[in-house]
């Protein structure tokens, strides 16, 4: 991603150094275990201004999840802290958050599950169609505390 912006660029791309092989087949059986888990991309992300790039895992989530994200987001995050041995980490983005790094994510051809293929197709067309106003504009709402 370009930081025109004025935000770091963001290197997406395979793993230079991925998981062991058996630790890999394990987060990928246990994710495809969650139920709230669409697709996930395993990649290493390469921040400028960064030394090294990190090991990240991208999860895209099934819409009813996003009403109890916290929820979803903690099976997620427990399921890799168990499969993963001491001392080791991995980044988890929700990328229903930030669509914008799903191009780069799927270039990556980094993908760990694929749970749901119709989400994933209808996720990359979503991400690839342009929007006309990116930032929604706040209009009048009843509820007192806004939207």
């Amino acid at each position: 991603m370009s930081g025109n912006s004025g935000e770091p660029d963001v290197v997406v791309r395979s793993p230079r150094h991925p998981l062991a092989k058996e630790i890999e087949d394990k987060l990928r059986a246990e994710l495809k275990a969650c139920p709230d888990v669409a697709f996930a991309h395993l990649a290493e992300v390469k921040v400028e201004g960064h030394a090294e790039a990190d090991l990240t895992l991208f999860v895209w989530l099934l819409p009813q999840a996003l009403r109890t994200l916290r929820g979803a987001l903690n099976l997620v995050c427990d399921t890799v802290a168990r499969v993963l041995p001491d001392g080791r980490h991995l980044d988890v983005v929700i990328l229903n958050s930030a669509p914008e790094l799903l191009e780069q994510v799927e270039a990556a051809d980094c993908l760990l599950v694929d749970c749901n293929a119709e989400e994933r197709r209808r996720a990359r067309a979503a991400a690839a169609t342009p929007t006309a106003d990116p930032v929604p504009q706040r209009g009048p709402w009843w509820w007192p505390f806004g939207r």
